[in-house]
């Protein structure tokens, strides 16, 4: 285990000294050389109830630090220390033989803390940390038979948290809810009806606001400067905050270099967490299909106008590519869910083909060269779209098809590593709809 963090330790702290034993040598029990007879026996017997009283020693010291997440008399800083020595440890405790009870005392501890405590948005506080810090340790905690018993309040936290908490958490709450269906596959019932129907509505709701918020999404602005944090209007600033902002302040550091926090964007208005959103809704497409089958029909014109939409302020100099690539990766992951789902759903799609066409020749046109492996997702949706018969809609567009950076890009890496998939995408295209394909076209084909 890690060095002992130094927790200033009081009367309020309840911190117990740990000991230099790691786990990993606590769980391997000792390896020393037995000596002949009796003596050596007596000597591994007492080895081995020694390295058993030091697990409990240190599953006590853990239990301990996180009782402190909770002190209210415990700073914020040495909370953050507490959390962080259990976190460094936390897959040698999933080992041990008493991470049952263990788990019992944290799991509560950990949802209360994120229940209770406000979310925050400066990445530089301490509570931010813990609570992110909280979340990546429910996220590690394995789905076992001990994790099982505390699925429904687990999922009903990182439901809860996608509407008010940060993009930095709920990224995290995302990664929960994925395992924890992938691997418990929750019974539906009443409250796991309503659930997905809030969350579902939740994802509608952040597609249907996008094209709304385009306009300030690729607003050029300036990072605020202000003489102390104290100073910003942090709601005002999160309403119109779409990536992480600076905020530059006079307040030096001992070095004498000013004082720079991070604001971090409230999830819902966050391009990184629109692009995990759709694997959430596939995996409850394959849990609940016969569920939820009406709210995924509601999701097709929200698609279209999705991967439709594009700034108008790519020409300005101080245009976020960065953020733009967020949004070609949001736009090509709800793509590829189409894909997906587009077999069940053909005689939905059919009804908006020529946005579908539209969108995709958009995206493979405007994708950046330099993020080939989102080139790469665009090309194998786009194989499995035109695999279906309405592949006939790109027939007026093929010269533009048969254009090498359209479809791969100009991008060394690019043009090296996708060409195969692309040429057989074209050519399968090709060979379905040779019939009506002008002489030209043939020709170049």
């Amino acid at each position: 285990m890690p060095s002992t963090p130094q927790l200033n330790a009081g009367p309020n702290n309840n911190i117990t000294n740990v000991t230099s034993i790691t786990l990993s040598s606590m769980m391997s029990g000792g390896n020393s050389s037995a000596a002949s007879g009796s003596a050596g026996a007596g000597s591994s017997g007492s080895s081995s109830s020694t390295n058993a009283a030091d697990a409990g020693t240190q599953i006590s010291t853990f239990r301990s630090y996180v009782s402190m997440l909770t002190d209210p008399a415990c700073k914020d800083e040495n909370k953050l220390k507490a959390a962080q020595a259990v976190s460094e440890d936390l897959e040698g405790i999933a080992l041990s033989s008493n991470y049952g009870p263990f788990l019992e005392h944290s799991i509560v501890i950990f949802l209360k803390i994120l229940n209770e405590s406000e979310p925050q948005f400066i990445a530089e506080h301490h509570q931010q940390q813990l609570r992110k810090l909280v979340l990546e340790m429910i996220h590690r905690l394995p789905s076992n038979e001990y994790l099982k018993p505390h699925l429904k309040p687990i999922l009903a936290l990182c439901f809860r948290l996608l509407r008010i908490d940060n993009e930095e958490n709920v990224m995290v709450a995302l990664r929960i809810i994925i395992e924890l269906h992938r691997t418990f596959r929750p019974q539906f019932t009443p409250e796991t009806a309503a659930q997905i129907r809030e969350f579902l509505t939740f994802v509608k709701s952040m597609y249907s606001d996008l094209p709304n918020h385009l306009t300030k999404i690729f607003e050029p602005r300036q990072s605020p400067r202000v003489a102390d944090l104290s100073e910003v209007n942090l709601e005002r600033l999160l309403n119109e905050s779409f990536a992480i902002t600076p905020i530059h302040t006079e307040k030096k550091q001992n070095d004498d270099t000013p004082i720079t926090y991070n604001l971090i964007p409230r999830a819902v208005l966050s391009l990184k967490v629109l692009t995990e959103l759709p694997i959430i809704v596939v995996l409850l497409l394959q849990l609940y299909k016969e569920h939820v089958y009406q709210e995924v029909v509601e999701f097709i014109p929200l698609i279209m106008n999705t991967i439709t939409i594009q700034p108008i302020q790519r020409e300005n100099e101080n245009f976020n590519k960065e953020v733009f690539v967020d949004l070609i990766a949001a736009q090509i992951k709800i793509l590829s869910f189409l894909a997906y789902i587009i077999k069940t759903f053909q005689d939905r799609v059919v009804q908006h083909c020529d946005k579908l066409v539209q969108g995709m020749l958009q995206l493979l046109t405007l994708c950046p060269s330099e993020v080939a492996h989102l080139r790469k997702e665009l090309l194998i949706a786009t194989k499995h779209i035109l695999a279906l018969e309405l592949r006939v809609k790109f027939v007026p567009h093929i010269d533009r098809l048969f254009d090498e950076n359209l479809l791969f890009g100009s991008g060394w890496t690019a043009h090296e590593t996708l060409r195969p998939l692309a040429y057989s995408t074209l050519a399968d295209l090709v060979h379905h709809v040779r019939s009506k394909l002008n002489l030209h076209a043939l020709t170049r084909a």
